[in-house]
């Protein structure tokens, strides 16, 4: 199994050669699946599945990317990104996690088109830095005999809880720490958009995940109220965008809110769906920011009110398109709806006055994504598409729909 990550590593210059080695290593390591810890070894089917995201993001990355450069610091994002995932201590965990942000600032600063590039940036930097440097005290404080753990499990006040969390919070993102995040994939390229919100938002998941038995139950309330306010304002927000990038973005952050109200659940039915919506959201985004993507670079814009015509250019696109929106919005037989259902019926036996919270929140976002849906495909004008690249955006939508994740339950 290692044999083919060093393979990898040794055609970092070779991208269809580093998809390959690293696609086999990621079935590899679902086969052999290993509950030992041991550095390289995945712990949980969990991180597993968030390598195989990767390599498929990667993959429509290296289809549509023309950019030798762009293609590098994609690799070296996801090898990061694989070694966050399967760590064995929290040390090198933390140590990858901030490592994955040098490859995105490189892209938005290197291959941004505007000059907001350098704002979005210092955006970038200063949420990285303020909220992941109190996780480094809370970590010698009450680690400081034994470091070679994969979870953090000790028994800590709320407000040392609270500042444990914060540094996976800004990368899930939660709203009021959210704000790098519409900036960065709006002054970023297309792949480090997709990178961006496929793959770099799942880490702030995945570190939540291994930090759960430090959450103080007591204080769970002002858990639930961040990410319901995460949910309703950031769709809101999404209404009055009239960019469709940063309308994708913002999504992105209603989406993760609704991805931590399944995580707060505190049981394996919540984790599950949780995992479920991560899977989700990865393949979803990543197909949002690369149509938005075509349609930029054929037309110059990103506009919503100039996004139109889809249907009667290409028939292929459109209804790629509409299913991307409509899977985004929640609709069946996406997985999108499966894991929310889910979350919803598990989160009752929390809060039974939040179902009025919900009902908002999903008529919401449906609105976007039907507007959206509805403003792109109708029009009389001819655009130059290239559907040879959309088409391959199929395997994407297939995974989009693949109920086959729901054995995760079982």
């Amino acid at each position: 199994m290692l044999e083919y990550f060093f393979l990898g590593l040794m055609f970092l210059f070779k991208p269809f050669f580093f998809f390959v080695f690293f696609t086999i290593f990621s079935f590899m390591i679902l086969n052999n699946l290993s509950w030992s810890g041991i550095f390289i070894l995945s712990d949980s089917y969990v991180f597993v599945l968030m390598v195989v995201l990767s390599m498929f993001i990667f993959g429509v990355i290296m289809i549509s990317e023309k950019n030798n450069n762009l293609l590098l610091l994609s690799e070296i994002l996801i090898i990061f990104c694989i070694l966050f995932f399967v760590p064995s201590n929290m040390m090198l965990m933390y140590m990858f996690f901030e490592l994955s942000m040098f490859p995105i600032l490189i892209m938005i600063l290197g291959f941004g088109s505007q000059i907001e590039k350098i704002n979005s940036s210092y955006y970038l930097l200063v949420y990285a830095a303020f909220c992941s440097m109190p996780f480094l005290y809370i970590f010698f404080v009450f680690n400081s005999n034994n470091n070679i753990i994969t979870y953090f499990d000790e028994n800590m006040g709320f407000l040392f809880s609270l500042v444990l969390s914060l540094s996976f919070m800004v990368k899930f993102p939660i709203y009021f720490l959210h704000l790098w995040l519409p900036k960065a994939h709006v002054e970023a390229p297309t792949s480090a958009s997709m990178l961006l919100a496929g793959l770099l938002l799942k880490l702030g998941t995945a570190g939540f995940l291994r930090i759960m038995k430090t959450l103080n139950m007591i204080h769970i309330n002002f858990w639930l109220i961040l990410s319901f306010i995460g949910m309703i304002l950031a769709a809101f927000c999404c209404i009055f965008q009239s960019d469709s990038k940063s309308l994708a973005a913002y999504s992105s952050v209603t989406h993760m809110s609704f991805l931590f109200l399944g995580i707060l659940i505190f049981n394996l039915f919540g984790k599950s769906s949780s995992v479920m919506l991560m899977l989700a959201h990865g393949y979803t985004s990543t197909l949002m920011f690369y149509f938005i993507g075509e349609f930029y670079h054929m037309s110059s814009t990103r506009m919503i009110y100039f996004m139109n015509s889809f249907f009667n250019s290409s028939m292929i696109l459109g209804i790629l398109f509409s299913l991307v929106f409509l899977s985004n919005a929640g609709s069946p037989p996406s997985l999108s709806f499966f894991s929310e259902l889910m979350i919803i019926a598990g989160s009752f036996v929390l809060v039974k006055f939040m179902f009025v919270m919900l009902f908002v929140y999903f008529m919401v976002a449906f609105y976007y994504s039907i507007f959206l849906i509805t403003n792109s495909l109708m029009g009389k004008d001819i655009l130059e598409f290239s559907n040879w690249n959309v088409g391959f955006s199929l395997p994407l939508v297939l995974m989009m729909f693949n109920i086959f994740w729901l054995s995760l339950l079982y």
